[in-house]
């Protein structure tokens, strides 16, 4: 009888939690609340942190600007997702590609891009901050 009774007890406790619907409140400090926007507002005018990107081509001379253009062009019919930028570091016209973080995230889209590139490799470059 007393087995019974524990026994029920115990299953309508674990019932009510199991099918207990309620809603969660947070309460919020303002001050708190303040220093996440602040925070926010800050990351956002920040436009380059230091990371990596992948070179795949550097050219000079004559048409330097040209064959860099049509490797960056080739590059983005390929690629489509990664973003391509041509820089010009005299008296080389660069083609650079991706925004990384950490040289681990580029080398993983470097052996991709090998395939295509067999020259590539990575930099380290003032990247885009999203």
């Amino acid at each position: 009888m007393m087995k019974q009774f524990l026994l029920y007890i115990l299953l309508s406790v674990s019932f009510t939690f199991a099918f207990a619907q309620g809603s969660v409140r947070y309460d919020i400090e303002p001050g708190i609340v303040r220093i996440q926007e602040d925070y926010i507002n800050n990351w956002r005018k920040v436009g380059e942190i230091n990371g990596y990107r992948i070179q795949i081509a550097a050219y000079s001379g004559v048409n330097s600007k040209s064959q860099a253009e049509a490797a960056k062009s080739s590059f983005t019919s390929l690629f489509p997702y990664t973003k391509a930028y041509l820089i010009y570091n005299e008296p080389y016209f660069k083609v650079r590609v991706g925004n990384y973080y950490s040289r681990l995230q580029a080398y993983k889209d470097l052996e991709v891009i090998r395939l295509t590139y067999p020259s590539a490799y990575i930099v380290p470059d003032k990247i885009n901050y999203k």
